[in-house]
């Protein structure tokens, strides 16, 4: 009668050991957005001209079009409107803030 009291506290021993073995490893944490964010804005920025580089005509000049295209262009400088600090020197503080750290 002693082995039938044994066996539930032995299955009940077995099946949490090999429960055990089913558990999802832990994932390698994430990076922080914000690291992701000063990572992406950091390979798109011009650090010779202080704007992203993905809006930099200075740096590719087949952009010019497309802003023309769209009336964004200050002939005077040879810039988008968007991006002359001579005509707009109020800009230079929204690049500076996007400038990424260490920039």
């Amino acid at each position: 009668m002693k082995c039938k009291s044994v066996i539930p506290g032995v299955v009940a021993l077995v099946a949490a050991v090999g429960l055990s073995g089913c558990e999802k490893k832990s994932e390698p944490a994430a990076k922080p957005a914000a690291a992701d964010n000063q990572t992406t804005a950091a390979a798109d920025w011009c650090a010779e001209h202080g704007v992203p580089e993905s809006i930099c005509t200075r740096c590719n000049p087949k952009l010019i079009a497309e802003f023309k295209q769209k009336g964004d262009w200050c002939k005077e400088h040879s810039l988008p409107e968007s991006q002359c600090l001579e005509c707009n020197p109020d800009l230079k503080e929204k690049f500076e803030a996007m400038k990424p750290k260490g920039k």
